[in-house]
C-alpha cells in the first residue's frame, strides 16, 4: 500500500547529514548512510495532520493534553502491552536532553554512570560534560558477531562505591540487539541489588525486525518502579526534527526530582506542530509502520546477500532491531583513518565510523539502511569498487 522506493533529495534543506557532508561526496552524487534519520517521507496521515495544523495558523505554547496522552497510551498498549499512567509522563525535546536531565536530577558531580560500548556516542558525552564519570561494561561479541551483556562484569561495576546510574540502550545502537526479557530481568536484579538507577533509551523500540520482540524495561518485574524509560516518535516515524520525546518515570520521588530539574531548564512542553504529528502517528499510522519495517527488513536481507556473495571479508552482525547495520571490516586491515579516507575519497560515501562508538568499535562501520533499495544498491556497488581497488 505504501511505497518506500521514492528518492527524495534533502540537499539545501538544512538536513544535517546532507548539507554538512564533504563537498567531494555531494559532487559525486551523495548517498546518505550515516546519521540515524530516514530517507523516507513520513506517513501520509502525519503529513495531513501537519497541513491541518499549519492551516490553523497559531503556533503557541502546547503541552501533552488529554488527547495527546490518550493516543500515546493506546499506542504503547498496542505495540508493547504496557499500561502507562499519566502521572509518569514528562515530555522533553529529545531523548538526549532527557538523559542529561536524568544525570543532573539523580546523580552528583563525581558520581559514575555505566554504559555498554560500543554504544551511541551521546551516552558518554552527556556523562562527561556533566562532570560525572563513565564506567564501561563492554558488550561481548562472539565469533559469529552476536553480542551479549557481560553480566559478571556488570555486577562488579554496579557494586563500585560511586556508581549511581546506568544508561541502557534497548534496542541497542549500534549493534542491533533487542534484549530479551530474561536478559533485562537479570540486569534489573543486579541493578536493584546495587541501588543503581537504570535509564532505558528505547527510541528504536518499534523498529523490531521479524522474529524478534521488544520488551520495554517498564515490564520487568524485578525493576520495581525505580527506573526511567525514554521513548520518542522520532526514529519510528522519521520525525527527529519535531523534538518531542516521552519520558516515563513511575516512582513519585524520582518523577518530582526530574520535573524540578526540567522546569529550571524550561524543558517542558511540546512544539505545536509536534503535538499534531504525534497524535496522528500514535493513532493512524500502524499500517504504515508495519510496511516500513517490512521494507527495512528487505534492505537488510539485500545487504546480507550482497556482502556474502561479493564482499566475503566483511562480517555482518545480525541486526534484530533498528535500521542500523553493524559491519565488521577489520579483515580489510585498514586503520580508522585509512578506512574513513577510503569511504570518502574512493567510494564517495559517508558512513558512521565504528570508532566513534567507543570501546571495541574500531574496525567496524555503522550503515543506515533506511533508504530506497536502489540507493542502497548504488552505495554497496561503490563500496565494493573502493574495497577492491
Amino acid at each position: 500500500m505504501y511505497s518506500f522506493d521514492q528518492n527524495v533529495s534533502r540537499l539545501n534543506t538544512g538536513a544535517a547529514k546532507w548539507d554538512n557532508a564533504h563537498e567531494s561526496i555531494k559532487e559525486n552524487g551523495y548517498i546518505p548512510l550515516s546519521i540515524a534519520d530516514m530517507e523516507f517521507q513520513t506517513a501520509p496521515a502525519i503529513i495531513d495532520a501537519l497541513r491541518k495544523a499549519v492551516d490553523h495558523g497559531i503556533f503557541g505554547y502546547t503541552y501533552a493534553d488529554d488527547e495527546y496522552f490518550t493516543a500515546l497510551k493506546q499506542f504503547i498498549k498496542r505495540h508493547h502491552d504496557w499500561d502507562v499512567n499519566r502521572e509518569w509522563l514528562v515530555t522533553t525535546q529529545g531523548v538526549v536532553q532527557a538523559l542529561r536531565l536524568c544525570v543532573e536530577a539523580f546523580t552528583d558531580k563525581g558520581d559514575s554512570i555505566i554504559i555498554q560500548p560500543p554504544v551511541y556516542p551521546p551516552f558518554k558525552n552527556v556523562i562527561l560534560s556533566s562532570g560525572r564519570q563513565v564506567v564501561e561494561n563492554p558488550l561481548i561479541c562472539d565469533e559469529d558477531g552476536h553480542y551479549t551483556m557481560d553480566f559478571v562484569d556488570l555486577e562488579k561495576k554496579c557494586a563500585m562505591l560511586n556508581v549511581r546510574m546506568m544508561f541502557l540502550c534497548n534496542p541497542h545502537n549500534p549493534v542491533g540487539r533487542v534484549w530479551t526479557e530474561d536478559e533485562l530481568g537479570r540486569l534489573a536484579r543486579i541493578a536493584k541489588t546495587a541501588n543503581v538507577l537504570v535509564v532505558s533509551d528505547e527510541i528504536h523500540g518499534e523498529l523490531i525486525l521479524p522474529g524478534n520482540k521488544h520488551t520495554t524495561y517498564g515490564l520487568i518485574k524485578d525493576a520495581g518502579d525505580e527506573y526511567v524509560v525514554c521513548t520518542a516518535m522520532s526514529k519510528t516515524f522519521n520525525l527527529a526534527g519535531m523534538m518531542c520525546s516521552n519520558i516515563f518515570i513511575p516512582d513519585k520521588k524520582l518523577n518530582v526530582r526530574f520535573r524540578k530539574v526540567a522546569s529550571v531548564q524550561s524543558s517542558f512542553g511540546i512544539p505545536a506542530l509536534s503535538r499534531a504529528a504525534a497524535i496522528a502517528a500514535f493513532t493512524d499510522c500502524d499500517e504504515w509502520l508495519e510496511e516500513l519495517v517490512k521494507y527495512i527488513d528487505g534492505n537488510f536481507e539485500f545487504m546480507y546477500d550482497f556482502i556474502k556473495t561479493r564482499l566475503p571479508k566483511i562480517k555482518c552482525t545480525k541486526t534484530e532491531g533498528t535500521y542500523l547495520a553493524w559491519l565488521d571490516v577489520r579483515a580489510l586491515g585498514l586503520s580508522n583513518e585509512d578506512l574513513e579516507k577510503m569511504n570518502i575519497e574512493k567510494a564517495g560515501l559517508e558512513l558512521d565510523e565504528g570508532y566513534i562508538f567507543g570501546t571495541n568499535g574500531s574496525g567496524f562501520e555503522r550503515i543506515n539502511l533506511a533508504l530506497p533499495r536502489k540507493e542502497l544498491e548504488r552505495a554497496l556497488l561503490r563500496w565494493e569498487r573502493a574495497i577492491r581497488d
